[in-house]
């Protein structure tokens, strides 16, 4: 099944000007771009998504009010797609690693509010389950998406560090899953570069052939959008070249993804 490719502009790519982003990333080959809030004011098409992925456990009101700016500006722009998680985020400077019923409550009121102002203007609210959040694995993420009418943007690199199945979860999510991104893991949960890695794609343990199969099983037929954050690799090899990552990433992709090739 063909879908559309994409790639996400994060990495150097966020100081760059949105039209030299539009022509690196076309240029290696990509359909579209999933795009940053660090472009939310500048970004031109090709546009799948908005990552916006801000922490409502640490800063639930100003995470908020952020996200529903996106939406607006999503839903102005014809964006189908914001990218969200839940919080805590971990990988950012004073994040607060909170677990409690709490925080939960607290983050599922602001995806919640998400959902209610999205409703009606064309743009979902997908949720990614990701480490080091309340949402990091299939037990989680299905009690969020239980409670919160939420779409999912499913990334199987992190559900892969927590052995669950990821063929099953595409299928048990089905058609509320509405972007995908192609990122790659191993090892276990913990702190990244000592107990785990994002490596380059087909590197770590996600079952890339399952993984479409059951991804063509529920119909989806929505954006494979690839999230670099290979970041060793990106510095030692590449020389932070974000460019390159991206045409690195298209080669591995036409590896991978059945159909890209053609």
């Amino acid at each position: 099944m063909k879908r559309p490719l994409a790639f996400l502009a994060e990495l150097g790519f966020t100081a760059m000007p949105a039209e030299q982003v539009v022509e690196s990333i076309l240029g290696a080959g990509f359909d579209t771009i999933e795009w940053t809030m660090a472009h939310l004011d500048t970004f031109v098409e090709p546009a799948c998504a908005i990552a916006c992925q801000q922490d409502f456990v640490t800063d639930p009101t100003g995470a908020l009010e952020r996200t529903l700016r996106a939406i607006d500006v999503a839903a102005a722009r014809g964006v189908p797609t914001l990218n969200v998680v839940s919080g805590p985020n971990l990988w950012e400077d004073g994040a607060v690693a909170r677990y409690d019923e709490q925080a939960w409550a607290g983050s599922l009121r602001a995806l919640e509010a998400a959902c209610d102002h999205a409703e009606g203007t064309g743009v979902d609210i997908a949720l990614e389950p990701c480490w080091g959040t309340l949402t990091y694995d299939v037990e989680t993420m299905s009690r969020a998406l239980a409670e919160v009418p939420c779409k999912v943007n499913l990334d199987p690199s992190h559900l892969v560090m927590e052995d669950d199945d990821i063929p099953d979860a595409v299928r048990l999510w089905g058609d509320r899953i509405v972007h995908v991104h192609l990122k790659d893991a191993f090892g276990v949960p913990g702190i990244e570069g000592d107990d785990f890695l994002f490596c380059l794609l087909g590197e770590g343990k996600v079952p890339w052939p399952g993984f479409f199969e059951a991804l063509d099983e529920v119909g989806y037929t929505g954006p494979l959008s690839v999230e670099f954050e290979a970041y060793r690799y990106l510095d030692q090899v590449l020389g932070g070249d974000p460019v390159r990552a991206a045409v690195l990433a298209m080669e591995q992709v036409r590896a991978l993804v059945p159909g890209a090739a053609s």
